[in-house]
């Protein structure tokens, strides 16, 4: 099956040709026969529900979204996969906000476009969330609305192996000061590039990380697994015994060197709701990092109330002559309902009202297309590009073929914004 076509998965066997399966009956036939229980409609009942329950963090370092349309490329890539909450590591924009749908939340320096941490959140994600802090360019918190409580994610992106120790320490005095900030009955989970490796011994830390890691461990490793220690955390992605490439989340440009850096951790009493967490090599973005994900058994709560949007008006309707005599004569009829004997704050609150009735009633409302800058032909680069990435290794000539390709699709997203840039300013004029 082709990997472009398939829809988003969560962990494990993918859609696919399976061979077939006893009926259900047949299952629960046999299974009264040989137990007297027949439980098979109440476990595939439990299972559904817990899938419906699974909550998706995971951590990505992208390596940049200073780019043409590499925000737009993140999102179009992220579509091949379920998730809710994905930290991001080295954004490199400045200052700090929100995008205008509310999808990604950043925390960056002031002037130069250097590290830089965010949040790319899913559709129920963005309804769930309570709030965020954007620390500094290397930590962004935020918090959600959650079952059975409410959930604070920490995103951090640390120092690499050249900085100093006391770069570190300053990090980690950042990460505890961000600690103190989150409510203490909140779900703790921390996401990011840690630049840190814990290896796969656990003999000293059986508490804090699992007997499945990766590779050695260094100085900046034992750091961590001190912090989690202190802190009752536990390394997600050590939990799970997976294959060497769904462990290791860097490798080096020749592919010689991998290591697993970027970490999911949790608090150590909601470890069991950690159902899996592993790698996705076939997740491309141009970074030399991988994508992870982790399923966890929690529930994102949706908003009983939600705030109304306000009507868009098309203002420049109101030049058509009918529209805008039929404006004149509402507004009339309505300014005369209003009495001359209210106070003043009645007054205005009267005439805004009446305002807003007469243009619901006699101005259309302006229409909005969706449709994002880059174009289909941007994308499809990027999908092949995706494809080429598994088969670098196979020779050299793939490997050339994909780095081409790499520099066609930033060429192509480039001059997909200076083309929008150019219609919208068209569009300006003859406004």
């Amino acid at each position: 099956m082709n990997d472009l076509n398939r829809k988003p998965y969560r962990f494990g066997r993918l859609p696919g040709e399976q061979g077939p399966r006893p009926l259900p009956s047949d299952q629960g036939r046999v299974e009264k026969l040989a137990t007297g229980k027949n439980s098979c409609t109440t476990k595939n009942t439990q299972k559904l529900k817990l899938a419906k329950n699974t909550l998706t963090v995971g951590t990505w370092n992208v390596q940049t979204l200073w780019t043409a349309g590499k925000l737009e490329l993140l999102r179009n890539e992220m579509k091949h996969f379920r998730y809710d909450i994905v930290g991001i590591s080295e954004v490199r924009w400045t200052g700090k906000g929100e995008t205008p749908n509310g999808d990604f939340i950043w925390s960056g320096e002031e002037s130069s476009h250097m590290r830089g941490v965010g949040f790319l959140l899913s559709t129920q994600a963005k309804k769930a969330l309570l709030g965020y802090n954007p620390t500094s360019s290397r930590i962004i918190s935020a918090r959600f609305d959650a079952a059975p409580f409410k959930i604070s994610v920490i995103h951090v992106y640390a120092p690499t192996s050249s900085s100093s120790e006391e770069d570190i320490e300053a990090f980690y005095n950042d990460i505890e000061e961000a600690l103190t900030k989150t409510d203490k009955k909140d779900i703790l989970i921390l996401t990011g590039d840690w630049n840190a490796k814990i290896g796969n011994d656990n003999t000293d830390w059986k508490s804090v990380m699992g007997k499945y890691g990766y590779g050695d461990r260094n100085e900046r490793g034992e750091r961590l697994l001190e912090f989690a220690t202190v802190h009752d955390l536990y390394v997600c992605n050590t939990k799970f015994q997976h294959k060497p490439n769904r462990k290791w989340t860097w490798a080096s440009p020749d592919g010689i060197h991998k290591n697993m850096i970027d970490l999911i951790l949790i608090q150590q009493r909601w470890k069991t709701s950690v159902t899996n967490c592993r790698t996705f090599q076939s997740a491309d973005i141009s970074s030399d990092h991988s994508l992870v994900l982790c399923n966890i058994n929690l529930k994102l709560k949706k908003p009983h109330n939600r705030p109304q949007k306000g009507c868009r008006v098309d203002v420049n309707r109101l030049r058509d002559e009918k529209i805008k005599q039929s404006y004149s004569v509402v507004l009339t009829k309505q300014m005369k309902d209003i009495e001359p004997t209210c106070s003043l704050e009645e007054h205005a609150k009267k005439i805004e009202q009446a305002i807003k009735i007469t243009v619901e009633a006699t101005v259309p409302a302006k229409r909005t297309t969706k449709k994002p800058w880059i174009s289909e032909e941007t994308l499809k680069l990027a999908d092949e590009k995706r494809r080429l990435k598994q088969l670098r290794n196979v020779s050299l000539e793939y490997t050339q073929q994909y780095k081409g390709l790499c520099k066609k699709v930033k060429r192509s997203a480039r001059q997909d914004k200076e083309h929008w840039i150019q219609d919208q300013c068209e569009q300006a004029e003859k406004v």
